[in-house]
């Protein structure tokens, strides 16, 4: 709609590329998922294996809200930086 890129534009197309292991392709359609999709992995796996056993969340107990923010105020800050015109390699890129 704007032509602007958000901070999860190629997010999905990253993850699904993650699946065949293709980390260099997964990095070029969106950096940040390349780190951040194998922690939230994590976390809704505790939440489904805590949801299944009846039992506490064991991995959201050991991260501390603060590290979410960062997360979001990082999310942010990429956001911003993939549109300015010297990052412009952080454009979701299709490498054939």
């Amino acid at each position: 709609l704007t032509g602007l890129y958000c901070s999860g534009c190629g997010m999905t197309r990253a993850a699904l590329i993650l699946l065949k292991l293709d980390f260099y392709q997964a990095f070029r359609y969106n950096a940040f998922s390349v780190v951040i999709l194998p922690i939230l992995f994590l976390y809704f796996y505790g939440e489904v294996y805590a949801w299944c056993f009846k039992t506490k969340n064991f991995i959201a107990n050991k991260i501390p809200m603060m590290f979410w923010v960062v997360v979001i105020v990082l999310m942010l800050i990429y956001g911003v930086i993939r549109n300015i015109p010297c990052f412009s390699f952080l454009a979701p890129t299709y490498v054939g």
